[in-house]
Formats: C-alpha cells, structure tokens, sequence
C-alpha cells in the first residue's frame, strides 16, 4: 500500500514538474513572441512609420506600463509624432517605475536629448538637462558598469548648472577606464572633447580605432570627436566605417547609426569631401530600409544629389516603389517631383 501511495505521490510530482515547465515553456515562447513584434514595430517606427508601434501598443495595453521595452516603444513613438508632453510624462514615468535599473536612464538621457532637439528654443535646457541628470544617475545605480561610469563621468562635466559636480568628472574617468578598456576610451574621449586637450583626445581616438575597428559603439564616438575638433576628412572617414559596423537593434543606438551613415554623405555633399563613402553609407541605408516614409525620400534624394547617375539607381528604384506603394498623396508627389528633377538634368 506504501508503495502505491509512493508511486502516486512520484506521479503527482512529476506532472506537476511538466506543467511548471510546459508553462514556462509557454510564457518563453509569449515573450519570445512579443519581443518579435516589438523589434519589427521600431523597425518600422525608426523609418518614420508609426502604425505597427501604434497597432501594438494598443493590443498590448493591459501589459505595457510593466514592460520596460513596451515602455521604450511608447516614448519613442510619442516623440515621433513630436508629443513633446505626452513624451515627458512617459519618460517621467517610465523613470519612476524602472528606477532601479540603470538602462532606464540610459536610454531616458538619450530620449530627454531627442526631446530637447525638437523642442522650442526656451524648452531646450530644461530637457538637457534632464538628459544629464539621467546620465548622472544612470552611473550611480550602476557603479561597477563601466558603460554607465563613462555616462556618469561626462554628464559631470556640464557642473552645477545642470544638477552636477564637475570635480567629479577625472575621478569618473579614470574609474570607467579601470574597469573596462571599450568604454575606458569613450570616457578618455569625453574627458578629452570637455577639457579642450586635442593630444590627449587624438592620442585616444587613433588607439581606440586601432583596438575596436569594428565596433560601433566605438567608431560613432571617435567620429564625434573629430567632427567636433573639425577634423571633417577624418570624421567622414570614421563615420563611413562606423556605417559598416549596423549594432543589434538597440533603441538610440540604432538611430545613431543612421544617422552616422547620413553624415558621410552629408560631408560629400556640403563640404566638398569624398562621394564614394556617401554613395556606399547610403546605399546601405536604402538596402535596409524600404519603406515608404519621409525619411526614406530624404535618403533616396540625397542619393540622387550626390551620386553619379551610374550608381544612382537603388535611389531611382526606391523613389519609383513609393510612388507605387504609398498612400500618402504629399509622399507620392514629393518622390514624383524628385524624379522629375533627376530626369530635367539628363
């Protein structure tokens, strides 16, 4: 009789054990699911297209103030559509709710700062400043992340304007670069570009290219710093290797990278730099990105101006789908025009 109480009781135990697992299985495979959808709807949202983010958002209302990805979205979309204070309230929110996770204010920096960009002129400091204070406390819950210290470390340098302590900034630096060499050199950069030391700065770039020649991350920033030290040969050259070096989808990083390939071709075009390095960033743009959105337009028709008609044609193709596919009649005459003008020069 023990024996089959014993064997019942191994029964119970481990159909119990199947369905924790088969459940978990489940919630994976949901979430696995729903961070799908979520990296298709900023696929399209970083293009200018915000009818997947909208779609999802509201599907998933009943979830999306406890999703720290849903959450991004949300902001990302708002900012978009230029809601500037639906986009502050989320952002205020979105801090409060993850406060305990450094990437929350990683990510708020950057978006406080897309905020600022668009805002009006006497709007703008108070989301820079916002975008420091992010940066500042994004280091202090992450005090052995190096990533966060760099963030830390050159936000201190704005100084008590902006809520922080500029005799910080060298004790920070020098602990992002103890603890991890990739963003030990962004630190060295920021430290460089906020102290005016162009040795120290151009010491720091050439090494950081020579150790991370194919990271993103890295490359973006060193363009930065030359374009600020108005090194532009340099910055166009950096900023096209930095183009061929796409991060995973990762919120602002992947706008950054967009916006590094633009750049190249904008150096092309407005001061008079090389045209192939802005012939190739913008075609990698166009190969990636098919949408019909303004955005796309604008980099088809940069394309065009830079270009020489032989390699011209992804533009062409693109400006010719939108005029095809799209449903916005203002889209399809701006894409009608621009072909227009590529045809009245030949």
């Amino acid at each position: 009789m023990d024996s089959i109480r014993t064997v019942k009781r191994t029964v119970l135990l481990i159909s119990g054990l199947v369905f924790c697992i088969a459940s978990y299985t489940t919630r994976a495979e949901e979430n696995e699911g729903l961070s799908q959808q979520i990296h298709a709807a900023f696929h399209y949202l970083v293009q200018g297209d915000t009818s997947r983010a909208t779609k999802l958002l509201a599907e998933q209302e009943a979830i999306k103030y406890d999703s720290h990805q849903l959450s991004k979205l949300a902001i990302m979309l708002h900012i978009e559509l230029e809601n500037n204070d639906a986009a502050e309230r989320s952002l205020l929110s979105f801090e409060s709710r993850f406060a305990d996770n450094p990437d929350t204010f990683a990510f708020a920096a950057d978006a406080w700062r897309d905020i600022g960009h668009r805002a009006g002129i006497f709007s703008k400091f108070v989301f820079y400043k916002k975008g420091v204070q992010a940066k500042l406390r994004a280091g202090e819950i992450g005090p052995e992340n190096a990533e966060y210290v760099a963030l830390q470390a050159g936000a201190s340098a704005h100084g008590r304007r902006y809520g922080a302590d500029a005799s910080l900034q060298k004790i920070l630096t020098d602990k992002a670069i103890a603890l991890d060499k990739k963003w030990g050199y962004i630190a060295k950069l920021n430290y460089a570009q906020n102290t005016d030391d162009q040795q120290s700065g151009l010491a720091a770039a050439k090494a950081a290219v020579r150790e991370f020649h194919d990271d993103f991350v890295v490359l973006e920033r060193v363009a930065q710093y030359y374009w600020t030290i108005d090194n532009l040969a340099q910055a166009q050259l950096t900023f096209a290797q930095a183009c061929e070096c796409r991060p995973a989808q990762s919120w602002y990083r992947e706008v950054k990278w967009i916006n590094a390939c633009y750049q190249v071709a904008v150096f092309s075009q407005e001061h008079g730099l090389a045209v192939k390095p802005g012939e190739q960033a913008l075609h990698r743009l166009l190969a990636f990105y098919k949408l019909p959105t303004e955005q796309n337009v604008d980099i088809a028709g940069l394309l065009l101006d830079i270009a020489h008609p032989e390699n011209s044609q992804l533009a062409v193709q693109r400006l010719n789908q939108i005029i095809i596919h799209a449903n916005d009649k203002a889209l399809v005459k701006r894409a009608t025009r621009r072909l227009a003008m590529l045809n009245s020069r030949r």
